[in-house]
């Protein structure tokens, strides 16, 4: 994951968050944000777990 990827991410993950937190939201709401949050963290992690364990480089550590 890029730099400029990594950083919308972290705006989505901060966005989504600030809307769960709004007094409008109700609970099936905030679960849904629960669940965008981790599907989201799951994939920054393989995304950088890709670079770090570069998947096609046998195996090397970047």
């Amino acid at each position: 994951m890029e730099g400029l990827q990594t950083a919308a991410l972290l705006e989505r993950f901060a966005l989504i968050a600030k809307l769960a937190t709004s007094t409008d939201c109700d609970h099936d709401e905030r679960e849904m944000v629960a669940i965008w949050i981790a599907e989201m963290a799951v994939t920054a992690k393989e995304g950088l777990l890709a670079i770090i364990f570069d998947v096609n480089g046998a195996g090397k550590i970047h």
